[in-house]
């Protein structure tokens, strides 16, 4: 059951306050758990977030421009 109006709130808070009280403290530990769960969750989907980083343009590149290493790089044997 998910508790979504008023009525369903007040159920289940009716529901806890029928309980023992060593089982409420169980039902308060569960709810801190539940909500330290859920903070986790949402930083670490904060903390996935893609990184932006700025676009520089300097222009069109040389149409003779040959990124081949040996036009780039003497030969010296590596």
């Amino acid at each position: 059951m998910m508790a979504t109006g008023k009525q369903d709130t007040q159920a289940l808070i009716d529901k806890i306050r029928s309980l023992p009280t060593d089982r409420i403290a169980e039902v308060e530990d569960f709810v801190d758990f539940l909500k330290t769960r859920m903070e986790q969750q949402t930083a670490a989907n904060e903390a996935k977030k893609p990184l932006v980083f700025p676009v520089v343009s300097v222009g069109k590149w040389p149409e003779d421009l040959s990124l081949h290493r040996e036009d780039m790089y003497e030969n010296d044997g590596r």
